[in-house]
């Protein structure tokens, strides 16, 4: 978890705005401010060279190499109409700004296998790198309520203040997750195919939605005694298990931590949670 990004006193500033080109070192040094740092968040790796270019994660493997340059669009008023025609559906959504968004991972043109070969973590960091290129770099509040002590506050968020997890080892696709007993799992990260199988489950039985990912993402258990059990159903481990397994998918994810953001109010000196969701990315559309 980073550290909060602490805020100036609103009342201090009034209506003065800091610009960047008036006044250099003050501008770097509240973005610095902004930009907290612990082993697992950084800022997101978009800096590959060129306009709306980024390096993903982990990527993409053919023919045993590994492709992380990407390429992403502003995205236009036909692209908005693709979005608004997706429905309500956060996914249809996400899936939508994908597709119409993003130009090529590698060498190959953006499509729906494309998509869901990715990681979690690299998709959410193109859409992220998406909005960065059609609306820029900051998120803007007005008038957010301070849950603390009430006062309004007007925030600006720059994208790189979203906490941000990095991969040790970009091309380590298997993990080894310690479990009760000796026993050790073997797994790999979930994809945005996974992610898809586990959404299709419509019961809303979150324990199914479990043995789902779990199903697909864990690979083998080897026993204390050495020997393996290859793909074991999820519902044969233990609730211990199957807790431990999915924590570390979770937190071994890479990408942004949407959820994670938080805010010091300085005036009242108290941290205010303030979750990134997809439609705060891309209100207005």
């Amino acid at each position: 978890m980073t550290e909060p990004v602490v805020l100036p006193d609103f009342d201090a500033f009034g209506a003065q705005t800091l610009k960047g080109l008036d006044s250099p070192e003050e501008a770097t040094a509240a973005t610095q401010a902004l930009l907290r740092e612990d082993r697992n968040s950084g800022e997101p790796v978009i800096n590959a060279p060129g306009e709306n270019h980024l390096l993903l994660e982990r990527g993409i493997c053919r023919e045993g190499a590994w492709y992380r340059d990407a390429e992403v669009k502003e995205l236009t008023g036909a692209d908005e109409e693709a979005i608004a025609a997706a429905g309500s559906s956060s996914y249809k959504v996400f899936e939508t700004l994908l597709l119409r968004g993003v130009r090529t991972i590698g060498n190959e043109s953006m499509s729906r296998k494309l998509a869901s070969e990715l990681l979690i973590g690299d998709r959410e960091l193109l859409v992220m790198a998406i909005r960065r290129a059609t609306f820029g770099d900051d998120l803007e509040f007005e008038e957010l309520p301070c849950p603390h002590c009430g006062e309004l506050v007007d925030l600006t968020v720059p994208l790189d203040a979203i906490p941000f997890t990095h991969l040790d080892s970009p091309e380590q696709t298997e993990f080894q997750v310690p479990l009760r007993r000796g026993t050790t799992a073997f797994v790999r990260l979930p994809t945005g195919e996974d992610q898809a199988a586990v959404l299709a489950i419509k019961e809303g039985n979150g324990a199914k939605q479990d043995s789902e990912i779990l199903g697909r993402c864990v690979l083998r258990i080897r026993h204390a005694d050495g020997t393996e059990t290859k793909r074991p159903p999820a519902t044969h481990l233990s609730m211990s298990d199957r807790k431990n397994v999915l924590k570390f998918l979770a937190d071994t994810q890479p990408g942004p931590r949407y959820g994670d953001f938080s805010f010091v109010h300085e005036v009242c000196g108290k941290e205010v949670p303030l979750p990134i969701s997809l439609a705060v990315l891309f209100r207005g559309m």
